[in-house]
């Protein structure tokens, strides 16, 4: 058997990616970025943890909202290591396409 590794998606609104695979949005369609800063950031406290040399690893990269909303709590200076598994990746143009919705 042949496993498809694009993702498959329709688009809510034209805006927010829905996996037609699993039937469920990448993100919270009213507003994913503070879905996102609630439940991946202040939900794991994060932001009072953030300290150089920190390392975050993740399954399901989806859109990658969760690492735009990590990069932008890091006060910095020094590194975070972000590492991702992605069974069904979006195309680069997905991604654009999905975060573009997020002016920040």
């Amino acid at each position: 058997m042949t496993r498809d590794p694009k993702a498959s998606l329709t688009w809510q609104d034209g805006q927010v990616p829905v996996s037609t695979r699993f039937d469920d949005p990448y993100f919270s369609l009213e507003n994913g970025l503070a879905e996102t800063r609630h439940v991946f950031l202040d939900g794991n406290g994060l932001p009072a943890r953030l300290a150089a040399g920190f390392q975050v690893a993740e399954l399901g990269f989806g859109t990658g909202l969760n690492m735009l909303a990590l990069a932008a709590a890091w006060p910095g200076p020094g590194r975070v290591r972000f590492t991702s598994f992605e069974a069904y990746p979006l195309t680069v143009d997905e991604i654009a396409r999905a975060l573009a919705v997020f002016p920040e």
